[in-house]
């Protein structure tokens, strides 16, 4: 009886399932790539992979295979993957873009204080990056976690199932194209907004040591004006870590919601 069986017998029978469970697979492992808590370089790849698989069976238990899907040709397959790996992509880019932006600005005052010369590996993104951008990007990834960002983000990935079912996504290039520019706009000035009260005062304090170097030429400026700067940009950047946190904890609140948001345009 098994000798009976035919490709197109089985493919009719299991097609739509095997199609069903890799597109899941795209968006899901598409919001994985572009969410901080689950990008992380640190998680190794198989822990990255089961949990994928795990959260695609759970995705496809609530849903039923769709017959149309398997009458697609390979091209069009393609280009439906393609448009899951958007749908799940832009979920998740708006937090990016403020991990971004806290990033830029560890890196604004790191400049200004002095750190740049001593720039490091972030382990958490596997790229060269400054010494207060790790701290703040730690920071902004422990309130993440702690305000159940990465649970939201799971929410709204199987909300996106019903709101957009698979196969069905029409992209709205031009309104979406415009949204993503203003985020990524947002980035630079955000991070300026956030490093702000430490950068104007490091800013005077430099202003005060050229004075200094001109009046008194003995002093070895370049010595003590790492010190100084150093020593007064971390008492600032204490002194406004409060603020700082529930800064981020709102913006960070209304990234979220941003990336949430952007399934309006599919």
């Amino acid at each position: 009886m098994l000798g009976g069986l035919t490709f197109d017998g089985i493919f009719a029978v299991f097609g739509p399932w095997i199609i069903t469970f890799t597109l899941i697979s795209v968006r899901v492992g598409a919001l994985f790539l572009t969410t901080p808590a689950l990008s992380m370089q640190s998680i190794p790849m198989t822990i990255k992979g089961a949990i994928v698989a795990i959260l695609c069976v759970l995705a496809m238990s609530t849903m039923n295979p769709s017959l149309e899907l398997a009458a697609l040709t390979p091209l069009q397959l393609v280009a439906v993957a393609l448009v899951e790996a958007v749908v799940g992509g832009v979920m998740g880019l708006a937090v990016m873009m403020f991990f971004a932006a806290v990033s830029f600005t560890g890196n604004l005052i790191g400049i200004q204080m002095g750190f740049a010369i001593a720039n490091v590996v972030d382990p958490s993104t596997n790229q060269q990056n400054g010494i207060l951008s790790q701290v703040l990007n730690l920071m902004a990834l422990a309130l993440f976690i702690t305000l159940d960002g990465h649970i939201v983000m799971l929410q709204a990935l199987f909300q996106s199932f019903d709101i957009i079912p698979l196969g069905a996504a029409a992209i709205q290039t031009q309104p979406l194209m415009g949204e993503l520019i203003t985020m990524g706009s947002d980035i630079f000035s955000l991070g300026l907004k956030m490093g702000l009260p430490v950068i104007c005062v490091v800013l005077l304090v430099n202003v005060g040591l050229a004075t200094l170097a001109r009046t008194v030429p003995q002093v070895n400026i370049f010595v003590l004006g790492f010190l100084i700067t150093i020593s007064i940009g971390l008492l600032i950047l204490g002194m406004a870590m409060p603020s700082l946190g529930q800064l981020f904890q709102r913006l960070m609140l209304q990234s979220i919601e941003a990336g949430v948001g952007l399934l309006k345009y599919f």
